[in-house]
């Protein structure tokens, strides 16, 4: 049995995902997210991450045994978020519809949460209009025609694994499992970012977003100190703040650096998504994402901006 070491590079860790038994490939694919959010390497691992994303259809296609087909995808699924953006968001898209098809669940379940993932850049002109930056790096335009060439090749996908006895189902949790379910839950999570008004959001009001911020704000004070961190409150709202891209929000869970177990590391990561969506962004006007998107309501709503 191949044993891994305490330290690995990304290379080295996905290296034993794809030539090890299944026993350590199965221990990697494992340790790729503790792994991600480790101080053990500075960039570099940024720019191993590229590269194992942008051979990933290649490496796959070359993977015989079902098992580690899984391990590999559920390792990828972790780091996908950080691939070059020069390519686009959906430049593995073809690779990863076919996911979507594969009979693992595990599989499907990790193209999922890649794609749903991938809307969120693609749909940030939407959900806050008027801004010229886009996360994606795209025009809203080409934003909008890749959104359009997403939702059709799903839509084909889903006629394509359609089945007449998903009819008496009212809601997609209660679908059988497969990819008319995985597609539906893709399809769901666009409904819901191009939505004026999604109704989980729909009572969340200027008191509510203060509340919560201040809440969180006492949550990251005890979080850095069960941590023994030596950053503070003002470090991790001084780093939202002058955010360039979402990739900065590794800076932030690194300001945690716990060295505890994959149910803290949930936590942290809990914590920081939280704090960026509440905490102001410069980029966004010093509002933050919550404010924004109800000022963005308000604004649909009365036919101007609320004072």
């Amino acid at each position: 049995m191949l044993l891994l070491r305490t330290v690995m590079t990304f290379k080295e860790l996905f290296k034993t995902i794809l030539i090890a038994d299944k026993t350590a490939s199965r221990t990697a694919a494992r340790t790729v997210r503790k792994f991600l959010y480790s101080s053990h390497q500075g960039r570099e691992k940024y720019d191993d991450i590229h590269e194992i994303i942008n051979d990933t259809p290649n490496a796959y296609a070359k993977i015989t045994e079902d098992w580690r087909r899984e391990n590999f995808v559920m390792a990828v699924s972790v780091i996908y978020y950080l691939h070059d953006h020069e390519h686009g968001p959906d430049f593995l898209f073809p690779w990863l519809l076919e996911l979507l098809q594969n009979k693992n669940g595990y599989i499907r379940h990790a193209a999922v949460r890649i794609i749903q993932h991938e809307l969120g850049p693609l749909t940030y002109q939407i959900r806050f209009p008027g801004k010229g930056r886009s996360l994606s790096g795209l025009s809203r335009e080409d934003a909008n025609e890749m959104l359009c060439m997403i939702e059709a090749d799903l839509n084909k996908l889903a006629a394509q694994f359609w089945n007449s006895t998903y009819r008496k189902y009212k809601y997609i949790e209660n679908l059988p499992s497969g990819t008319f379910k995985s597609v539906q839950l893709i399809l769901s999570r666009l409904d819901d970012y191009c939505n004026e008004a999604p109704a989980q959001t729909s009572c969340e009001t200027k008191d509510h977003t203060i509340t919560r911020k201040m809440e969180i704000e006492q949550e990251i004070i005890k979080m850095l100190e069960c941590t023994e961190s030596d950053f503070t409150l003002e470090d991790v709202q001084n780093a939202i703040f002058h955010e360039k891209d979402i990739n900065d929000m590794m800076k932030i869970v690194a300001m945690f650096d716990y060295g505890g177990d994959v149910s803290e590391l949930d936590n942290i990561l809990d914590l920081v998504s939280d704090a960026w969506n509440y905490f102001p962004h410069k980029a966004l006007g010093t509002l933050s994402p919550a404010e924004k998107l109800l000022e963005y309501r308000e604004t649909r709503k009365y036919g101007h901006r609320a004072e």
